[in-house]
Parts: structure tokens; C-alpha cells; sequence
């Protein structure tokens, strides 16, 4: 299964590039976050180091942008449209789930319900640009340094590791509702 191609890529960079993302995410989200709440703050769903919608929505960016990624400034316009869509899309579905989601921009200029600001969007314009000026190349050279047995192997096991420990978090939030809410979360009655 590991073997099938997407986009002329194999599917085991694809999910080797979604674990990075992700990594990358969590780093990016425990620096602002600490920053703000002048602590260490872990950020993210999961008790590992991984922000998932962090490798999401750089996947995405990277399959559906790639058309746009000589043209900057509409790169950066679609990247900011398309990770506020996610944004808004992943609050909702949190909301539905837990009753909250997992970031609070209330107190953000020119934001929408908390969960969308204008200071983030231009954020994620900004990613979506650096995505491919730099990070991908990046990325794609980690994931391509390991041969492809070793590199199906690290799949495996973040991807056993993952399911673990979506599965350990999901059912702690579940059974211990708002208590897992972290700091900066915003609740919704």
C-alpha cells in the first residue's frame, strides 16, 4: 500500500512529509504560544509532538497550490484563503466534538467568533509562500535521505504511534470533556 503513487509521488513520502509538517507545527505552536502565555505551553490535540492540522494543511498546500507556486502573491492569497477554510472547518468540527476548540483569537483584531483572525490569515498566506520557497525542498530532502525500506519503517511506526495516541487522547477528552482544554482554548455554550 506504502508503494501506490499520488501526484507521481509514493505514498510513504507523502505520510513521511505529513509527520514533518506536523512536527513543524507543534514547534511553531508551542514557540508563539509559550511566547504569549510567558511558559512552556504544549500545543496540540495530541500528547506527542505533533500539530496534525499542521501536516494537513501543509499537504494540502502543497498538492492543491503547487499550480500557484511561481505566482506569489496569489500563492500567498489562496494559502490564506485556504488555510482559514481549514481553520474555520477544524473549529467547527472541535466545537461539534468537545465543545471548544483548541485556540481562542476573541482578543485578536478583526476576528471572527474567536476562531478566525486577520493577523493569522496573513499568517498562513505567509506559510503557504515559505512552503514553497524553502520548507518543501526542505522537507521533501529529509523524507528522501532515508532509503525506502527505512523510510517505509519510520512510517509504520509513526503512524502505529499516531493511532495510539489519537486514540488514548481522543478517548481522555471524551470522558474528561473541557478538562483537556488547553490554555487559550475557547469554549463554546
Amino acid at each position: 500500500m506504502l508503494q501506490m503513487q499520488f501526484f507521481e509521488t509514493n505514498l510513504y513520502e507523502i505520510i513521511f512529509w505529513f509527520f514533518i509538517y506536523s512536527f513543524i507545527g507543534w514547534i511553531i505552536e508551542c514557540i508563539v504560544i509559550s511566547y504569549e502565555n510567558k511558559h512552556f505551553t504544549n500545543r496540540g490535540f495530541l500528547h506527542g509532538p505533533f500539530c496534525i492540522v499542521y501536516g494537513f494543511g501543509a499537504i494540502g498546500f502543497y498538492f492543491f497550490l503547487k499550480p500557484l507556486s511561481h505566482n506569489y502573491i496569489l500563492l500567498f492569497l489562496s494559502g490564506m484563503i485556504m488555510a482559514s477554510i481549514l481553520e474555520l472547518f477544524t473549529a467547527k468540527l472541535m466545537i461539534r466534538i468537545f465543545g471548544g476548540f483548541w485556540w481562542n483569537y476573541s482578543k485578536k483584531p478583526y476576528n471572527y467568533k474567536g476562531i478566525l483572525c486577520l493577523e493569522s490569515s496573513l499568517a498562513w498566506g505567509f506559510l503557504a509562500v515559505c512552503l514553497f520557497g524553502f520548507i518543501h525542498k526542505t522537507v521533501s530532502g529529509i523524507a528522501a535521505s532515508f532509503s525506502p525500506s527505512i523510510g517505509k519503517g519510520i512510517v509504520l511506526i509513526l503512524l502505529c504511534y499516531l493511532i495510539i495516541d489519537f486514540s488514548y487522547t481522543m478517548y481522555h477528552t471524551l470522558k474528561d470533556g473541557e478538562s483537556r482544554l488547553p490554555e487559550n482554548s475557547m469554549t463554546v455554550e
